[in-house]
């Protein structure tokens, strides 16, 4: 029998099925600093300060953005690893998203442009713990949990960058939730193996700052402080960032899926690239929602 999800208030404009299982709710202890305040890795290595590009109150103005959204990543200096010869890779299920999550061991990501090939690095480096302070998930594009090499999207810009990593050090698992967001009916989906068990309007980027389009993922779940302010209740953080600003409020602008305290403006283009949604309605994506999940936007 399948379990049944606690039905939502009827005014969040919410239509939501049943779940095939029930997801781990992850409840990650999260306090949102200042964007120009950076953390550190435990190596003393700066991470690179982050910022949801929807917060409505700033040390910065935002910049708008001059790097090239197609600039390559440049290679590294690191002597480049022996070259063998390449391992098999496992071919998923199409309909299976695959996911690897740093163990505490793991501090700094390295990223590859091949199994056994050269290092390649990017604007900024990963690091475990995150920016957030919990741990780095990455999605899986290519290979299976069978695999010593697997192919992954990461969470830098240029969005889409992709790269390959072993996968000593993480855990890796599989799930079937996958979400979509129409911006034209400014309409967010989410499916559990095909079923669709959430389904909500939302406030999509305004022409100016318009939410990017592409496969993004869901790379952090970050619960609020204050259920009231302006992200409501949940941060889902997404892999990708804005595409028409450099910075917000001293931090790279993050795209993310969060709450409102303006449920008002649903429907409409208001943001600075970010989704919102109803606080109900993040409140049981954040419940049901694992890290990894794709996003496509379009």
């Amino acid at each position: 029998m399948k379990a049944m999800h606690p039905p939502l208030p009827k005014s969040s404009m919410v239509r939501l099925a049943s779940a095939r299982r029930s997801l781990l709710s992850l409840l990650l202890a999260f306090c949102l600093v200042a964007a120009a305040c950076g953390g550190s890795d435990p190596d003393g290595a700066a991470l690179t300060p982050l910022g949801f590009d929807d917060e409505t109150t700033t040390d910065a103005d935002p910049v708008l953005r001059d790097v090239p959204a197609t600039q390559a990543p440049a290679t590294t200096d690191a002597a480049p690893v022996a070259t063998t010869e390449a391992p098999a890779i496992t071919r998923s299920d199409p309909d299976t998203t695959w996911v690897a999550v740093a163990r505490p061991e793991i501090g700094q990501l390295f990223t590859f442009d091949a199994p056994n090939g050269d290092p390649v690095r990017f604007e900024f480096d990963l690091f475990n713990p995150t920016y957030w302070e919990t741990p780095l998930a990455l999605r899986i594009v290519e290979g299976t949990g069978a695999d010593e090499w697997v192919k992954v999207a990461l969470p830098v810009r240029p969005n889409g960058s992709e790269a390959w990593i072993r996968t000593d050090g993480f855990d890796i698992s599989s799930h079937k939730v996958e979400a979509e967001i129409e911006v034209d009916t400014r309409t967010v989906r989410v499916f559990d193996d095909g079923e669709l068990i959430a389904e909500t309007s939302a406030v999509v980027g305004k022409a100016a700052t318009p939410t990017p389009l592409g496969v993004f993922y869901v790379n952090d779940l970050l619960p609020r402080d204050n259920p009231n302010g302006a992200f409501g209740p949940w941060i889902l953080s997404l892999s990708g960032f804005s595409e028409t600003l450099d910075t917000f409020g001293g931090g790279l602008p993050v795209i993310a899926i969060h709450g409102t305290n303006n449920p008002g403006l649903i429907g409409g283009a208001h943001s600075n690239g970010c989704i919102r949604i109803p606080n109900d309605v993040v409140t049981f994506l954040a419940e049901n929602v694992p890290l990894g999940t794709p996003v496509t936007i379009y």
